[in-house]
């Protein structure tokens, strides 16, 4: 006689996703910031920047991109962010990891994250086309100010990147992300993503976007 075989029912290909509102992290345990603070210093810092660097509007429309370095300029309101994107990392590195924090723990010791992040100001109804990021495992975008959002303007968009279940109607193959001051967004860097224009007249909006990657020796 031979044994039943079970039968066994599992999901494959999960996404993981990770969104916080930072403003409701405010407090004393966070440190002496605040968000609304660190957007208002990061805001300024952004805007005198764009004054001094060359054009440069790769992949976007009616916006700016700033040089590669955001990550690396010595401030505070920087270095508050950047711990807010290594704190993303790591979440997803650990939902990746199926919860396993002692894995979690000791890859970040052996393989140290190194990140680098870019803003960009949208404006006149700025849009960026489909894309996804290279030489990263996970993406994500910080929201200093939303000017232009609306019911179906400036939106994020993830794209599921299974085109036969979109053609087939198993998925509505986007997944929109309203933009508002203090979100923090992230996302595997394969994930095809894009952002639709925003609102013509409806102000100014500020982001950073961002990659993170293990480095590829120990340490």
């Amino acid at each position: 006689m031979t044994a039943e075989t079970k039968a066994i029912t599992f999901t494959t290909w999960p996404t993981s996703l990770y969104q916080v509102d930072l403003t409701a992290q405010d407090g004393p345990e966070r440190g002496p910031e605040t968000v609304s603070d660190m957007n208002r210093q990061l805001r300024e810092l952004i805007l005198s920047a764009e004054k001094q660097q060359k054009e440069y509007n790769f992949g976007v429309i009616g916006a700016q991109k700033s040089s590669l370095d955001i990550l690396r300029w010595d401030h505070p309101c920087v270095h508050w962010l950047r711990r807010r994107i290594f704190e993303a990392v790591h979440d997803l590195t650990l939902d990746v990891l199926s919860g396993n924090e002692d894995l979690t723990t000791t890859v970040f010791d052996r393989f140290p994250v190194r990140a680098e992040g870019w803003a960009v100001v949208y404006r006149r109804g700025g849009s960026h086309r489909q894309h996804t990021h290279h030489d990263s495992v996970f993406s994500g975008t910080y929201y200093i100010e939303t000017g232009g959002v609306g019911p179906s303007a400036g939106h994020l968009q993830l794209l599921d990147p299974r085109p036969a279940a979109v053609a087939r109607g198993a998925s509505p193959g986007v997944r929109a992300v309203k933009p508002y001051p203090g979100l923090l967004v992230a996302f595997p860097s394969w994930l095809p993503h894009s952002v639709k224009a925003t609102l013509h007249g409806g102000g100014t909006r500020i982001c950073v976007a961002w990659n993170a990657a293990f480095t590829a020796e120990e340490s």
